[in-house]
């Protein structure tokens, strides 16, 4: 057999039955976890499974119950101010405008990322790699989509914007009549979709993809 060329790419063979620390890239056999068992590394302790009563169908739905109630966030205002008879009815989007206008750029830019550009990101990946799992195959760039949604997750942070606007409207409400909007509602539901997702972990796709979805 004659020697692989020097600028061949070495091959990726999957190994469904195998888990890698993502802290310590420790490695360990994939353990049978049952609802509400965890598993960590023993190295550094970080969690490396998580067993869970939702299935790829459940969670899939809760994944596009999350991107519909995204959109009806981001479409509704967030909160009614009304002061001197004049009433206001502010998006999110629209917020973030006036914030840009206001000669905020960097506190729009770090504002829209973390409420607006990585929670849209965390819920398109997450359709992106649960879609074709259903199907009983792996997509395209499949590895490359699972690593930007672990980083993705780690700043979606709509949890503080729901925060930040309900003190913020609690501080508005002593000069001027405020009430709360769709939109508030809707990001309130957005906030318990996406814990609930993050509470399933990304660890128990890897098997699923490595064995060809979930036909197998």
């Amino acid at each position: 057999m004659p020697p692989p060329h020097r600028n061949a790419r070495p091959e990726v063979i999957p190994r469904p039955g195998l888990l890698v620390c993502e802290e310590c890239d420790a490695l360990y056999r994939q353990p049978p976890l049952g609802p509400g068992e965890q598993a960590r590394c023993l190295r550094c302790g970080c969690l490396l499974g998580r067993g869970h009563r939702l299935g790829l169908e459940a969670l899939a739905a809760l994944t596009l119950a999350a991107l519909v109630v995204f959109c009806i966030a981001n479409l509704q205002p967030i909160v009614q101010i009304t002061l001197g008879g004049v009433r206001a009815s502010p998006s999110l989007p629209a917020a973030l405008w006036d914030t840009w206008a206001s000669g905020q750029q960097l506190v729009a830019l770090l504002a829209g990322a973390v409420a607006l550009g990585f929670p849209a990101a965390v819920i398109l990946l997450r359709l992106y790699a649960l879609s074709p799992l259903l199907l009983g195959r792996a997509p395209a760039g499949w590895c490359a989509a699972m690593h930007a949604l672990g980083f993705c997750s780690r700043w979606s942070m709509v949890e503080v914007l729901l925060l930040s606007a309900l003190v913020a409207s609690v501080r508005i409400a002593a000069m001027a009549s405020v009430r709360p909007g769709v939109g508030l509602f809707a990001f309130g539901a957005l906030v318990l979709l996406l814990a609930a997702l993050e509470s399933a972990g990304l660890q128990r796709l890897w098997p699923l993809a490595g064995r060809g979805g979930a036909s197998a």
